[in-house]
C-alpha cells in the first residue's frame, strides 16, 4: 500500500487531498499530512493568549481535520440531518459576539440544539471543553483573567475545542489532535512537525521585523520583500528539530512517516507563514535527502500576498534554502498567472489543471502528478500484468479480495502469470466480468488461452524438459504423488511441501544427473518448481511479444516482483517495468491509467 505524505498549511492542500479521494477512494493508500501550528491571527491568536501563550495555534490542525472529515464522511454528509452533518457545521462555525459572556451563551445554546443529532455524551464533552476555555472555576463562575480584552468577532468555535483539549493534554496540540480525531471518528493522520510552543516572525530585505504571523500573510510589499522567517521561544530565536516536544510514546513520529513515504508532496499555499516554517526544522533536509520517495512541489496559481513580485523560480530558490529541491519535481498550472506558470530552475511537469475560482482542479492536479509518478505520461502501448499478488491475491483478507476483484475488471492488456493454467483460468472464470477478451499466459508463459475461450495452446516447444526428469523426481519418497507436469512440459511442480529448503536440496541432487540444464526454484507458498535454467517469465515475455508483434518500447510489465523475485530480470529486456507491492498499489496504478 502506498504511503503518501503531504506537507501542508491550512487550506493549501485541499485540492491534493480531495483529488486522491476522488480518484482512488480513501482505503487503498495511506495518507498523512504534516503541518506546523505557528498561526497567531484572529481567534487562533486569542486561543493562544487565553492559555498564557503556552499552546500552539489550532487553526491549521482544525482545517485539515475538517478536510479529512469531509472526505472520509462524504456519504453521511449527504444527509443534512445526520450526526456528521451537524458536527461538520458546528466545527465550521464562526460566531460574532460583543463580549465573552455573549459568546459563551451563544455557544452553549448551539450545543444544546445539537444534542438530538450528536448525542448527550458528545455534547457533554464539547461543553466541558467550552467551560475549560472560559472559566478558571466553572462551578463558582470564575472567568479566566486572560480573556480580558479578547475580541470575539468572527471567532471559530472549534478553535476553542482544540485549544482547550491541548491545554488539558499538558499543553500539547499534537495530543489534542489525536483526541479530536477520535472524537470526530476520523484517522489520526494530521501531524505536527514539532510540538514546541513557538511564535513566528519575519524579516524583510530592509531589515524590518514583522512581529506577527497574521501580518506576514498580508504583507503585500514587493518593494520590501520578506527575506526570512524566524521562530521564537520566550522571546529568543529558536530553530526546533523535527518531532521536538512530541510525545512519541503516544503518536507516530514525523521522522518515521517521512522515512516510510513512497510519495512526498509539498503543497501549494502561503509559503512564508504556513509552509517554510515546517521546512526550516532542523533535520528535515537530511531526512528528505535520504528518502527514496518521489517528491513533488505544487506551485501556486497566483502570487500570494507574502510573496508579491516573485516568480515560481524565485520561490524554488527560496525553498532550496531548507529542502533539497534538485530532487523535487515542480507541478505547474499552465493557466497560472505569468511568472507562476513555468519553472526552469528544477524538473517540472505542467498541464491545464485549473478548477473553480482559479484554484487547482483536484482530479486534474493529482492525475497529472500520479501519471508522472508511474512514468506513464503519454504511454499508449500494451500493459502486461502478473496475476497473483498484483491483480489478485487469494491469500488477502476480505477487503483485499474485494480490491483484487475490482482490479480484475479495471485492467486493460494481457496477463502473464507463473501460476498454473487451472488457477489462472478459475480466477478469470469467477472474477472477470468484462466483455473485452483478454490474452492470458499461464505456467510462466507457455500456456495460452483467452478469457473468452478457455481452450489452451502451447506457445513454444523450446523449453520442454525431458519427461524422464519427472520420473526421477517421483522416486524421491518425499515427492511421491506430489509431482505434476504443467506448462506444456516446461514446468514440473512438486506440492504441497513443508520443509522446502531441504526439499530443494533433494530436487537439485536429482537434477545433477541430467548434466545441468535444469534447476529447482522455491515457488508459491508450498511448492517447488523445476524447469530449464533459461525458462522464466523474462524468456516467455519475449516469446509473447514476438507472437503479438510488440516492440520493446511498446510494452510495460506490471508485477509485484519486478525489483526482487521471479520478475526481476524482466527489465533486462528493455521493457518498462512497474513495481506494485500488492493489490492496493495495483489498484492505484489502474485507476491512474484509466484517467
Amino acid at each position: 500500500m502506498y504511503n503518501i505524505v503531504i506537507f501542508s498549511g491550512g487550506t493549501g492542500s485541499i485540492a491534493i487531498q480531495e483529488g486522491f479521494s476522488a480518484i482512488y477512494g480513501n482505503e487503498n493508500y495511506n495518507l498523512d499530512v504534516i503541518i506546523n501550528a505557528y498561526d497567531n491571527g484572529k481567534s487562533t491568536g486569542t486561543c493562544r493568549q487565553v492559555f498564557d501563550g503556552r499552546i500552539l495555534g489550532p487553526s491549521d490542525l482544525r482545517k485539515n481535520h475538517m478536510t479529512q472529515f469531509r472526505i472520509q464522511k462524504a456519504a453521511a454528509l449527504k444527509d443534512p440531518s445526520s450526526r456528521e452533518s451537524v458536527l461538520f457545521r458546528l466545527f465550521s462555525l464562526r460566531i460574532d459576539a460583543e463580549c465573552k459572556e455573549d459568546y459563551y451563551g451563544k455557544a452553549c445554546g448551539l450545543l444544546e440544539k445539537c444534542e438530538a443529532a450528536i448525542g448527550a455524551e458528545d455534547v457533554c464533552c464539547l461543553r466541558g471543553l467550552l467551560d475549560y476555555f472560559f472559566f478558571e472555576d466553572v462551578h463558582d463562575g470564575i472567568w479566566r483573567k486572560t480573556l480580558k480584552g479578547a475580541d470575539f468577532q468572527d471567532f471559530s468555535l472549534a478553535n476553542i475545542f482544540y485549544s482547550s483539549s491541548a491545554a488539558m493534554n499538558g499543553y500539547s496540540l499534537r495530543l489534542a489532535g489525536k483526541d479530536m480525531a477520535k472524537f470526530l471518528d476520523i484517522r489520526d493522520n494530521v501531524h505536527l512537525i514539532s510540538d514546541v510552543n513557538l511564535y513566528l516572525k519575519a524579516r524583510t530585505n530592509s531589515g524590518y521585523v514583522i512581529e506577527d504571523e497574521g501580518m506576514i500573510v498580508k504583507w503585500d510589499n514587493p518593494g520590501d520583500k520578506i527575506a526570512s522567517v524566524m521562530l521564537f521561544w520566550d522571546g529568543v530565536e529558536y530553530i526546533p528539530s523535527v518531532d521536538e516536544g512530541t510525545d512519541l510514546a503516544r503518536v507516530r513520529s514525523c521522522k518515521s512517516i517521512i522515512e516510510g513515504a513512497d510519495l512526498i508532496i509539498f503543497s501549494s499555499g502561503t509559503q512564508w507563514s504556513s509552509l517554510i516554517p515546517s521546512y526550516m526544522h532542523s533535520g528535515l533536509r537530511r531526512m528528505l535527502a535520504a528518502s527514496k520517495a518521489r517528491k513533488y512541489v505544487v506551485m501556486n496559481n497566483i502570487e500570494d500576498d507574502d510573496m508579491k513580485g516573485l516568480t515560481a523560480d524565485d520561490i524554488v530558490d527560496i525553498l532550496s534554502q531548507n529542502i533539497p529541491v534538485d530532487d523535487i519535481t515542480a507541478v505547474v498550472n499552465l493557466d497560472a498567472v505569468p511568472g507562476m506558470n513555468q519553472v526552469t530552475r528544477i524538473r517540472s511537469i505542467s498541464g491545464h489543471i485549473s478548477g473553480e475560482k482559479g484554484k487547482h482542479n483536484p482530479v486534474k492536479l493529482v492525475g497529472l502528478l500520479m501519471k508522472d509518478y508511474f512514468h506513464v505520461t503519454g504511454f499508449l502501448g500494451t500493459y502486461i500484468y502478473d496475476l497473483d499478488g498484483t491483480l489478485w491475491d487469494e491469500r488477502a483478507n476480505s477487503r483485499g479480495k474485494a480490491v483484487g476483484t475490482e482490479n480484475m475488471n479495471l485492467f486493460h492488456g494481457m496477463v502473464h502469470s507463473g501460476n498454473s493454467y487451472e488457477h489462472v483460468r478459475d480466477a478469470f472464470r469467477y472474477l472477470y466480468h468484462k466483455d473485452a477478451v483478454v490474452d492470458i499466459y499461464s505456467d510462466f508463459g507457455n500456456i495460452h488461452f483467452t478469457s473468452g475461450d478457455y481452450r489452451t495452446d502451447v506457445l513454444s516447444q523450446k523449453y520442454v524438459m525431458d519427461p524422464v526428469v519427472a520420473d526421477e523426481l517421483e522416486k524421491v519418497p518425499a515427492f511421491k504423488g506430489k509431482v505434476k507436469i504443467r506448462g506444456g512440459g516446461c514446468v514440473i511442480t512438486i506440492k504441497p511441501l513443508v520443509n522446502r529448503e531441504a526439499c530443494l536440496r533433494k530436487a537439485q541432487a536429482v537434477l545433477e544427473v541430467f548434466g545441468g540444464p535444469y534447476e529447482a526454484r522455491i515457488s508459491g507458498h508450498t511448492s517447488i518448481d523445476i524447469m530449464a535454467k533459461a525458462y522464466d517469465k523474462k524468456a516467455m515475455l519475449l516469446e509473447i511479444m514476438k507472437k503479438h508483434g510488440l516492440k520493446t518500447e511498446d510494452v510495460a510489465f506490471v508485477g509485484n516482483e519486478t525489483e526482487a523475485g521471479a520478475e526481476a530480470n524482466i527489465r533486462e529486456t528493455g521493457v518498462r517495468t512497474l513495481q506494485v507491492d500488492d493489490v492496493y498499489e495495483c489498484n492505484v496504478l489502474l485507476k491512474t491509467l484509466n484517467l
